[in-house]
């Protein structure tokens, strides 16, 4: 690809298991990773994935730096709120890439030239994996000057900052996805803050180039997701990545790293199989014991028990 494109990571603290599953699925992508982290650099990264140590104070210092106010980090989660900051933060390390991005790890990244190509990139700044928002789990800007600074055009970006709670800010506001899927406009919702979604859709009305489309797969339902060597295929559709956000939120579900890394393998609600995940390949899995065993602490924790 003549466009050059690197997703901006920082990360702290301890990486979760599904890591090596992210790690296996961008290998030979044709983008870089920009890990910024205080995590010791793994074995065997893919040369992709520039892993950069960074310490969370010094993260903090870095974005008081470039927004000329002092800003504080109680929490991790808080970072999700300055990810459509990254391009003006992060500026000294974007020098050589056309667009820069978001990319969450608790992911599977697919077929990613078949969605994200020179076609796609050339006449846009702003692609979101989901149509009706800006999916913080994938987007991409391009890296000029205007685009780095978009979110400076809502009337709340200092304030959502300087709030230690997660707001939303990064995608629509808070919890309105179900709304905006369902067809409402984001003007009409009444929503606490102005989000980076509202800003870019107003810039969009004075000429702002966006592509927002359904390539982000966040399924809920029973169905299993299969995913090959460079694809990610659900109900018969074929998506640019997995994002099993709705998966990993229930107590069950469990990401089984005994498994051999396979050319196929398969996700559900209850975690990551290498067989196609029927009734009796899931009955007798590691999966279903995680599961079991996690039921028990619940409802030993309910009666007080821990």
């Amino acid at each position: 690809m003549n466009n050059k494109i690197a997703f901006v990571i920082p990360y702290f603290g301890k990486l979760p298991t599904y890591f090596l599953l992210f790690v296996n699925s961008v290998k030979e992508k044709p983008f870089d990773i920009l890990f910024f982290t205080d995590i010791k650099k793994p074995d065997n990264l893919p040369s992709n994935i520039i892993w950069i140590p960074f310490e969370k104070q010094e993260l903090q210092n870095l974005f008081s730096r470039k927004l000329e106010f002092a800003i504080n980090l109680p929490n991790p989660y808080k970072l999700c709120d300055y990810k459509p900051l990254y391009g003006l933060c992060f500026e000294e390390y974007l020098i050589n890439y056309t667009f820069w991005g978001s990319l969450d790890i608790d992911t599977v990244v697919g077929n990613f030239e078949k969605f994200i190509n020179d076609k796609t990139l050339d006449n846009i700044d702003i692609y979101s994996g989901i149509k009706e928002y800006v999916s913080g789990a994938f987007f991409l800007i391009r890296n000029n000057r205007e685009c780095n600074n978009l979110f400076k055009q809502s009337k709340d970006w200092q304030k959502v900052l300087l709030e230690p709670i997660y707001s939303g800010f990064d995608e629509c506001g808070g919890h309105y996805f179900e709304q905006l899927k369902s067809g409402e406009s984001i003007f009409d919702l009444n929503i606490p803050i102005e989000s980076f979604t509202e800003v870019v859709f107003k810039e969009y009305r004075k000429g702002l180039r966006i592509c927002f489309e359904n390539t982000v797969l966040e399924p809920k339902g029973s169905a299993y997701v299969v995913i090959k060597k460079d694809s990610v295929q659900y109900l018969n559709k074929e998506y640019l990545m997995l994002h099993y956000i709705y998966f990993k939120a229930r107590y069950y579900f469990y990401i089984n790293t005994s498994l051999p890394l396979s050319d196929i393998f398969y996700f559900n609600s209850l975690g990551n199989f290498n067989n196609i995940p029927t009734k009796l390949v899931m009955l007798f899995s590691k999966n279903m014991i995680h599961a079991i065993l996690r039921k028990i602490k619940i409802n030993l924790k309910k009666i007080g028990i821990k």
